[in-house]
Order: C-alpha cells, then structure tokens, then sequence
C-alpha cells in the first residue's frame, strides 16, 4: 500500500510549487487536501479515492486526468478502488482517474463537506462552488493535464451545472444518463416511483444558455432507462445545439439506467473525449 501511494504522489504531485500549495490546505476534518484523499480548501474538501491503472500499457494517457463524480444515493456511497466505474475507466482509458465522493456524501474514507438529503435534492449552488473549488485544486496539482469529467445521474446533473457555471472546471464533459431536465424529470420520478415533494436543485436545462459553445461535452443515456429518460437527455442536448455547442445523445443498447456505466457506448466516448484532449 505505501508503494502504491507513493506511485500516486509521483504521479500527481509533480511540480514543487504546487505540492506547497497543497500542504497548505488543511480540511476541515483535519486532513491535508494532498490531491490524492482529499481535494478542495480550507473551507471545503471532498473526499476522494485516487486511482491508477494496475498495468500501464502503450496507450497510456498521460496528458488526462479523469475525474468520476458518482450518482445519487441517499447520502452513502462506496468508492471502490479495484471495482466499480472509476477502476474501470482507469483501465480503458489508462489514465489516472479520480473518484469524487459528492457534497455531503459519507462513506468509510470519511464525510465530503457539504449538503445533500434522502431526497437527494442537491443539484444546489453551495454544492457546485465546494465541487468546482475541489476540481481548481486537482487542476493545479496536475499541471500539464486536462480534465475529463464524467459523471452519472446526479454526478451527470452535477458535472453540467459545472459546465455552465464553472466552465473552466474541467476541459470535456461526458454524461451519462442525465437527469439534466430536473423539473420534467422531478414529475416523471413523482408518477413513476412515488418520489414527491418540495424540490429545489438546479436544472442543467435552464442553465444550458450559460455553456461556452467550444465546450467538449457528450452524453450517453441507455434506450431501457426507466429511471433518467432518454429524453431528459436529449432536451438538454438540443439546448446545446442551440447554443452552438457541438453534441450528440449516444443512446447504449439494451442499457438501463445503471448498465449504461457498463456499456461499450460509455467507454467508447469516454475514449474518444480522452483521445481529444491528449492531442
């Protein structure tokens, strides 16, 4: 375990300056925000798992760092480090990815700072500014990389609002079944899942005009999720359109609302936005 963590601080900590920097920030639980655990300020930290590939191969991306913000989940999440998406998209992509533990989320490596609920109503501004200031750290300690932001669901919803409202928080965006038209989606999730009540999240939807129309952005969605319909998805793709940002729904083949992180059509954007910021 040592080794691998002293492989990982190799590989990210590069430039004297920046490890400085980094030593500086202490989180709120104590902990020093080292870019590898911990990501974020003095105020605000998430916590993270750094993830590299097992074995290099000659397709190493070393220019990319992938950044893996989960879906929603009550407040609880796992981030696992040989499983799971973000082990996964480190291997495809060979790149050093990072598993982002949102706002307020818990977990056995700790608590993230922030808000979220059992109604997981937490598409909210304090959130995107703690998630945004968490990306501007792991910017600066990877000098000489881009950032290729994928998320899922919730982490899909979250990684758009960033695009829109922090668009210099990564360099290419995929998103993977999206819920990305929150009031449609509220009301569909409402009569389809008995999931009621007050909500006050941001919608990627209304904030589609605030993209930068050179933004890399692509999103997958399964043609059997029940859950984030295709068409929350597509709405929101043609928004973008509209805007001048050049996009496209992937729909995955036979993939529901959780599969869709286990289908080649995420893994083949994935690679293609990878491949695009390598060069």
């Amino acid at each position: 375990m040592r080794r691998v963590c002293l492989a990982l601080a190799g590989l990210l900590l590069a430039g004297l300056p920046w490890i400085a920097w980094a030593q500086q920030a202490t989180c709120p639980d104590g902990k020093k925000a080292d870019g590898i655990a911990r990501a974020g300020d003095n105020r605000h930290c998430l916590v993270i798992r750094t993830i590299a590939p097992a074995q290099a191969s000659a397709r190493i991306t070393p220019r990319v760092l992938v950044v893996f913000l989960h879906g929603d989940n009550g407040g609880r999440i796992e981030l696992q480090a040989d499983s799971g998406t973000a082990a996964m998209l480190a291997e495809k992509l060979q790149a050093v990815t990072v598993a982002v533990q949102r706002p307020g989320y818990r977990s056995d490596l700790g608590s993230s700072d922030g808000q979220t609920s059992p109604a997981d109503d937490d598409y909210t501004a304090q959130n995107l500014d703690i998630v945004a200031a968490a990306l501007a750290q792991l910017r600066g300690l990877n000098p000489g990389k881009k950032i290729l932001l994928v998320g899922h669901s919730g982490g899909a919803a979250t990684a758009a609002l960033l695009a829109g409202r922090f668009p210099g928080s990564a360099d290419a965006y995929l998103l993977a079944a999206c819920p990305c038209d929150v009031p449609a989606w509220r009301q569909w999730r409402g009569n389809s899942a008995g999931k009621k009540g007050a909500w006050t999240s941001l919608s990627p939807l209304a904030e589609a005009g605030k993209v930068p129309p050179a933004t890399l952005i692509s999103l997958v969605v399964g043609n059997k999720d029940e859950n984030t319909l295709p068409l929350f998805s597509e709405s929101y793709a043609r928004a973008l359109q509209a805007r001048g940002v050049k996009t496209r729904v992937t729909y995955a083949m036979n993939a529901t609302h959780v599969s869709v992180l286990r289908s080649p059509e995420f893994f083949m954007l994935a690679g293609e936005l990878a491949d695009t910021l390598s060069k």
